[in-house]
């Protein structure tokens, strides 16, 4: 049957009409629309033949009225939508779908959004069980990270210390070495900026471990003297003194210029020597080492006073060598020492 000229350019015209109307149509009431076809796709009709939810169409509406919620900065509905579309994706079994759509929800919430960061972390949360389970290792691990970011700003630092623990753990399971590395570094500056040193002296432990099995020697040499900084900022001589000569075996460690600068560093500790201190600390190996936060605590290393201790231990030792006569030396402008300080003193 011919269609007439006039037919065509009609429908034409139509056609232009409702695209136009489309296009008129302000960024929240398209994601109405496009909510409202989801919760269509869902329903069923007899009188339409419709017996099942069309849980595809659904899921692909929930995601464009999100789209559209978020640019028309109507975040509660944007959240709300990426929600229904992860819901959807799941029943479909599309679990990375769903995983991004947990983690689109919780991006949104996260800062000033709504519910706030505490929000975020339970949405991507959702989405790290989602990749885990698909064997996304590597996605999941870094919004672990951004779980551990969120929970020390937030201040709960047991739970950014428990996540930076489950992406290492991720990351070991999935055999991903190289993406290890960065993750023991930001674990560890965390744990040296909250004051747990101990936890992270087993965290540089595992670093060494993973450096040496990789080879990378010269950045093992580093996180071993990076113990010794740890260990002397206490102070803790004995500790330090134990960590130049660590249990794990890293090749070149003793010849190395980071062994040498960490024993005279050591030594000058246990001497009172200030000023060889003072000079090792110059070397440029410090401020190569690994982690930003241990060569700051590096270019503070102090030897403590202890109350001048070390001053009267020294004039204690120059009294004693003059002869019996001087007697015990006396902390300038004080009492003479007895035996029991001086022994105190020498100690």
């Amino acid at each position: 049957q011919a269609v007439s000229p006039g037919s065509v350019v009609g429908v034409a015209r139509a056609r232009a009409a409702r695209a136009g109307a489309a296009r008129a149509m302000s960024p929240g009431d398209d994601a109405r629309a496009h909510l409202a076809s989801a919760e269509k796709a869902l329903k069923t009709s007899w009188v339409g033949l419709k017996f099942s939810p069309d849980h595809l169409t659904a899921s692909m509406e929930f995601s464009q009225a999100a789209t559209k919620f978020r640019a028309a900065n109507l975040l509660d509905d944007a959240v709300k939508a990426w929600l229904r579309a992860a819901e959807t994706k799941e029943t479909l079994r599309d679990i990375f779908g769903a995983a991004r759509a947990y983690e689109s929800a919780g991006g949104i919430c996260d800062g000033q959004g709504p519910g706030g960061p505490e929000v975020a972390v339970e949405h991507w949360r959702k989405a790290i069980s989602c990749f885990r389970m698909v064997g996304k290792a590597e996605i999941a691990a870094k919004l672990i990270l951004k779980v551990a970011d969120s929970s020390e700003k937030r201040g709960d630092m047991d739970a950014a210390k428990a996540a930076y623990e489950e992406a290492i753990e991720v990351f070991q399971d999935d055999e991903k070495d190289y993406n290890l590395g960065d993750v023991y570094k930001q674990f560890i500056g965390f744990l040296v900026r909250t004051g747990r040193l101990e936890d992270a002296h087993k965290a540089l432990d595992g670093n060494v471990k993973l450096l040496a099995k990789q080879k990378h020697h010269s950045f093992a040499h580093k996180e071993l003297l990076s113990k010794v900084v740890l260990y002397l900022s206490v102070p803790d001589l004995v500790r330090a003194e134990q960590a130049l000569n660590p249990s794990i075996e890293v090749e070149g460690w003793y010849p190395s210029k980071e062994c040498q600068v960490g024993s005279e560093l050591v030594t000058a500790f246990q001497e009172h020597d200030s000023e060889t201190v003072e000079r090792v600390l110059k070397e440029q190996v410090f401020a190569s080492l690994l982690n930003v936060e241990i060569a700051r605590a590096a270019k503070s290393l102090r030897i403590p006073s202890f109350g001048g201790a070390p001053k009267a231990a020294a004039a204690a030792g120059a009294s004693v060598r003059g002869g019996a006569a001087a007697g015990p030396a006396a902390v300038a402008g004080g009492p003479p020492a007895t035996a029991d300080d001086l022994a105190e003193l020498l100690m």
